[in-house]
């Protein structure tokens, strides 16, 4: 309790600076916050809180609410208490507001008053209306005025260490009044320390800490004061204060012999920052993030008209959208058509193409997949003894994808010459971009404190993607015509001619010139083609859950390693499973 040494009992802290309906509020605002640590432990804060909230519903025109609350809080209550009277006198206002009932409100005014005699409203709930009544119920209560104007038992402890709780019962305390209690040990020859009680009704109260009094005697003595600092009545008085009893006796504790020494804990740290760095394996399936279905003509029958019109549209189109249907094709792609992609029409090609089919990525089902690197920054609290709750990402920019394709920022003239046409082109190696995933985790560390080594079990919930590294089985398409390199062919054969892109073989002259160049040129791409075979990365993710399994070495105060392996379940793009395995340094605190 923080105190002040009194200079003039008549004249503690000025608070006439204070509105009534700010001090009302302020008062009941304190003792809410202070509940924990200094109220007293007989259902008074319960009935502040309950006031105060059923006061707010009132202002909120919440009358049935506010009305229930305080009929719940006045369960129970002996109907002489005193520190009931603000909720009964609340009570009565609210049931005027409600109804109009000057009967039923005069009825619970007097159940206000027999709780306290001087029970007043308010300066924000007063009315004249509301004042008759309860000077009404005053007089139909049957109850007389208490002879003392201030009213009050001496507190005392029976043991050491124990808080002297100071309880005062006043015959009114005035709008912008105060309490004020004046203290200092017997025997002492100094200031009295000054305490303005928190009022509650007519209820004053304070407390003076055990680590104040320090286990001896209190005299003391209390003034009502009104808004201007003029005292209305006192108990005891300076010069003849009351006293407080305090009984403590100490008993002089026997010399123990010497134990030996516990031996040294290692406790879970309360803050744990891992840096982690891994790698994972995982199912993948799907399709591929940048591989096209491919085509492989060449007597397998699967290159019609519809497979050029779709590899002139998406080497056209580059990262951007394809046509949406052959109206699109034909309105979007007649330029280019007329510019690379004869001996066909675009009424012809348009009539062929299939949007749905032509924007299909490759279809994955490979297996097991690698993700071989990624950052896992984590950060967590210890919750308990032995549980940890943290948040995680999970960062992989590297994937080892090897992706050769045209360049798809060139423009058409250019991609066409120096990769659609070149008998050797290089294209450009694409990349997929950073994958970012994160979440919750909890872990629960086995082993005793004594261990500076500790596994741990637990698991996980987040959401976000990312990609695992798949072989696709056929090399790169440098020249961007949806056909791996090493299978380049200028038509279909196996007895059905259709012209590959971009070769332009009409199938009318076989031994014609336009064809044998055709035929040339897709032999030379094929004879020149890297056969390495083409790798790719599959997106999973959206969300994952899974366990978590791992161990923490605490090697010095504020450092430590960590491994973990984490299984999880990815979904709900192409449900895959997912083991990492983490380690790094730990920064603990």
């Amino acid at each position: 309790m923080r105190t002040q040494t009194l200079v003039r009992p008549r004249r503690p802290l000025d608070l006439s600076w204070l509105s009534p309906s700010r001090l009302l509020t302020a008062a009941l605002s304190l003792a809410v916050l202070l509940s924990s640590g200094t109220a007293l432990a007989d259902g008074r804060d319960d009935l502040k809180a309950a006031y105060n909230k059923a006061l707010g519903q009132y202002n909120n025109l919440e009358l049935d609410q506010a009305l229930a609350g305080l009929d719940q809080a006045l369960t129970g209550s002996a109907a002489e208490d005193p520190t009931t009277a603000p909720l009964r006198m609340l009570r009565a206002v609210i049931i005027f507001s409600n109804s109009g009932n000057k009967n039923d409100t005069t009825a619970a005014f007097v159940g206000a008053v027999k709780a306290d005699y001087h029970v007043t409203l308010p300066t924000e709930l007063r009315s004249p209306d509301l004042q008759k009544l309860l000077d009404k119920a005053r007089k139909d209560s049957g109850v007389s005025a208490p002879s003392e104007s201030v009213r009050h038992t001496a507190p005392s402890t029976d043991g050491c260490g124990q808080d002297l709780n100071f309880e005062v019962a006043t015959s009114g305390i005035p709008d912008g009044g105060q309490v004020g209690l004046y203290w200092r040990n017997v025997g002492d020859s100094g200031d009295f320390k000054s305490v303005t009680m928190d009022a509650f009704g007519n209820i004053a109260t304070a407390q003076v800490l055990a680590s104040e009094h320090g286990d001896k005697p209190v005299e003391y003595f209390v003034y009502v004061y009104d808004g201007a600092n003029k005292a209305l009545g006192n108990k005891g008085a300076q010069d003849n204060p009351l006293v407080a009893d305090v009984k403590c006796v100490k008993e002089t504790p026997k010399e123990k012999e010497p134990e030996k020494p516990p031996p040294p804990k290692h406790s879970l740290p309360k803050i744990f920052i891992n840096l982690g760095l891994g790698t994972g394996i995982g199912v993948a399936r799907g399709v591929a993030d940048q591989t096209y279905s491919q085509y492989t003509p060449a007597g397998n029958f699967n290159y019609g008209l519809k497979e050029f019109a779709c590899a002139l549209a998406r080497w056209s189109s580059g990262t951007g959208d394809l046509p949406g249907d052959p109206v699109q094709y034909q309105t979007q792609m007649g330029p280019t058509v007329m510019a690379y992609g004869t001996p066909y029409s675009v009424d012809q090609l348009a009539m062929a193409y299939n949007a749905g089919e032509c924007a299909a990525h490759h279809k994955v089902s490979t297996g097991m997949a690698s993700a071989p690197f990624h950052v896992a920054p984590e950060i967590g609290g210890r919750i308990g003894k032995k549980l940890v709750l943290s948040g995680f990402l999970r960062i992989q920019a590297v994937t080892g994808s090897k992706v050769y394709r045209d360049d798809p920022k060139a423009s058409l003239p250019d991609s066409y010459m120096n990769d659609v046409t070149n008998p050797n082109p290089e294209g450009i190696r694409s990349k997929p971009g950073v994958t970012i995933a994160g979440g919750l985790k909890i872990k629960y560390f086995f082993g005793s404190d004594e261990k500076k080594f500790r596994l741990f079990a637990g698991g996980f919930l987040g959401g976000g993607f990312t990609r695992l590294r798949v072989p696709m089985g056929f090399a790169n398409d440098r020249n961007g015509n949806s056909v791996p390199d090493d299978k380049e062919a200028a038509f279909e054969g196996g007895g059905q001619c259709t012209a590959v892109w971009p070769y332009k073989y009409d199938c009318g002259d076989p031994s014609g010139t336009e064809s044998t160049n055709a035929i040339q040129g897709a032999a030379a791409v094929t004879a020149n083609a890297d056969k390495s075979q083409r790798i790719d990365t599959v997106r999973i993710g959206g969300g994952m859950i899974g366990g978590v399994f791992g161990f923490h070495w605490q090697a010095a105060k504020h450092f430590g390693l960590f491994g973990e392996a984490q299984v999880g379940v990815w979904f709900p793009r192409t449900t895959s499973l997912l083991i990492d395995l983490n380690i790094g340094p730990v920064i603990t605190f």
